[in-house]
């Protein structure tokens, strides 16, 4: 992950920015949450903490640095998981029983928010944090499995070179260029992207309660998927996700995405993005001199125009601006 990297580092989004140890433990631990902080060095003439942040609903990404190697205890993180990836150097991460060695375009981490952590970053370590919401992991992972289920807890490593953590980084800098996109993207839309990296989370990576949510789910019948698709249309507009769908149609998501497999040969993600392209292709054809492109897409219920745009093509073999000018 080295190429592309300062694209990561949320320029414009500073909040802690210091030569001192102390200062950094106390203005990145208000931040965070209250931990030891030192380096490893006793005078460490290279140590220079920076930390931006940008928050959004159920989640914030996070940019840290501390230039020169450091040891940070902050013990048992409480209120949130960090999900820490490498954008150069290499660091140890200790959660639980488990040490994780991890190092950019090699290995991330995970760290859950009810074991004790302890790190050693290397000199010249920077990474790029995903805080994820306790409350909201502990939601997607019930929502999944379909009932109530014990604290989610992560084996810590993640391999980025097999295709689950490519996917993985590759969704997190999805959620970096939303954000940096700012007001041209759905409020809405850049929650949905925390609940989709919970999502994949879950569904690809170790932790306490795989069998949960792996477990044997009672298939939904094509009436709770005839409700799921009745739902989306009737609110086209919402930039919904796939767990609040299946609560519409009164099934768990993981029975409700085996049932869209099975009945209609898609994913549920898929299913969406073909009803909202749909919608939008019409749209477009009907549309009148007023209509933008921005108000059909928006009406569809895609929040990422750019994403939008892409899968249109992909599925009609043209641009939305091209069908909206042959238009009627």
């Amino acid at each position: 992950m080295n190429a592309g990297t300062s694209t990561l580092q949320l320029a414009g989004h500073s909040l802690v920015d210091t030569r001192s140890p102390e200062e950094a433990r106390q203005q990145i631990g208000r931040i965070f949450c209250p931990h030891f902080l030192s380096p490893r060095e006793r005078h460490a003439p290279d140590f220079h903490a920076v930390h931006r942040s940008a928050s959004e609903q159920g989640y914030s990404l996070n940019f840290v640095s501390y230039g020169s190697a450091v040891e940070i205890d902050p013990g048992e993180l409480g209120r949130f998981f960090l999900l820490q990836i490498p954008l150069s150097g290499s660091a140890s991460v200790r959660c639980g029983t488990e040490t994780a060695t991890v190092s950019a375009g090699r290995a991330a981490s995970v760290l859950s928010p009810t074991l004790p952590t302890r790190m050693l970053w290397s000199a010249g370590c920077d990474k790029l944090i995903v805080l994820i919401a306790r409350e909201a992991m502990q939601d997607q992972c019930r929502a999944l499995a379909g009932r109530a289920v014990g604290n989610v807890e992560f084996s810590p490593a993640i391999d980025m070179q097999r295709p689950a953590g490519r996917q993985l980084v590759d969704h997190v800098r999805l959620m970096v260029e939303s954000i940096e996109a700012g007001s041209a993207l759905s409020r809405n839309y850049l929650a949905r992207l925390g609940e989709s990296l919970n999502l994949l989370l879950l569904e690809s990576f170790t932790h306490s309660q795989r069998r949960a949510v792996d477990g044997i789910h009672a298939l939904p019948g094509a009436t709770a998927v005839d409700r799921a698709e009745e739902w989306l249309r009737a609110n086209i507009g919402r930039v919904c996700g796939v767990t609040e769908i299946a609560l519409a149609a009164n099934v768990s998501l993981r029975s409700l995405q085996e049932g869209v497999r099975r009945q209609r040969g898609t994913t549920l993600k898929r299913m969406m993005e073909e009803i909202r392209l749909e919608v939008l292709h019409a749209a477009l054809r009907e549309a009148d001199e007023k209509t933008s492109v921005t108000d059909a897409a928006y009406a569809a219920g895609f929040g990422h125009l750019g994403r939008a745009a892409s899968a249109y093509r992909r599925r009609y073999g043209e641009t939305p601006s091209e069908t909206l000018r042959r238009r009627g």
